[in-house]
C-alpha cells in the first residue's frame, strides 16, 4: 500500500502591500500518491486562500476592499460573512463559530481523481490542509459544489447534497440561508484517526 501527501506552494512580492488585494495569499498544490515503488501519480489539487485580515487592519485597509479587489468569489463570501455596516463578523458567523481572529482561510477548490473517491481521502486531505494554514484564522469558509462541468442540474444538485453532508463530517456547519459552510478555529474538530474510523467503524 503506498502514501499519500499534499503539496504546498505560494508566491507572494517582496514589497510593500500597495493594493488592497495584496492582503490575499493564495496556496496551491496537489494530493500525490506515492506507490510501494516510490513511483509518483497525481491524485488531486486543491488551492485555498487566506485572507490576512488583521494585518490588513493594522495598514488601515478596510477589509470589504481586500475581498473585493481579490475576485467576485470573495467578495461574495465577505457579504456572507461579514457586516457591512460595522465591518465586523455578521450576527450569524459570531453566534455559531466565536471567532476570535480577522483571518480568514477560504477551501477555494478540492478536487480528487474519480479512481481515488470513496476511500475519504478527500476529509483526509482536508484535515492535513485546515492543521497547516488555520493558525491564526478565525474562521475557516467552503462553498460545498461539484467540480464536473458536464453534470447535469440533477447531478449538480445531489452532488451538492452529498458534499454538503461530506464536509459537515469535519465539523463545518452552513452559514445563515447561503451556500457556505463555515469552520470554528476555536472547536475540537475530528483527527485523521477519527475521520478514519467513521468510514471503518
Amino acid at each position: 500500500m503506498g502514501v499519500f501527501y499534499v503539496t504546498s506552494s505560494t508566491s507572494v512580492p517582496v514589497s510593500s502591500y500597495d493594493e488592497p488585494g495584496d492582503f490575499v495569499v493564495t496556496y496551491t498544490g496537489e494530493v500525490e500518491y506515492h506507490d510501494e515503488n516510490d513511483q509518483v501519480s497525481k491524485a488531486g489539487e486543491y488551492s485555498l486562500y487566506r485572507v490576512l485580515g488583521g494585518l490588513a487592519a493594522d495598514h488601515g485597509e478596510d477589509l470589504f476592499d481586500v475581498f473585493d479587489a481579490h475576485s467576485q468569489g470573495l467578495h461574495d463570501i465577505y457579504c456572507a460573512v461579514f457586516d457591512p455596516k460595522s465591518r465586523d463578523w455578521n450576527k450569524d458567523v459570531a453566534d455559531k463559530f466565536c471567532c476570535d481572529e480577522m483571518d480568514l482561510m477560504v477551501i477555494d477548490s478540492l478536487w480528487l481523481d474519480p479512481k481515488w473517491r470513496g476511500l475519504r481521502l478527500g476529509l483526509l486531505a482536508l484535515r492535513r490542509l485546515i492543521d497547516l494554514h488555520v493558525a491564526g484564522c478565525g474562521l475557516v469558509v467552503c462553498h460545498p459544489y461539484p467540480l464536473e462541468r458536464n453534470d447535469t442540474p440533477e447531478q449538480v444538485r445531489l452532488g451538492t447534497i452529498k458534499l454538503r453532508r461530506y464536509v459537515r463530517q469535519m465539523g463545518f456547519r452552513r452559514i445563515g440561508k447561503t451556500p457556505y459552510y463555515g469552520l470554528s478555529t476555536s472547536q475540537v474538530t475530528p483527527k485523521i484517526e477519527d475521520l478514519l474510523h467513521e468510514r471503518t467503524g
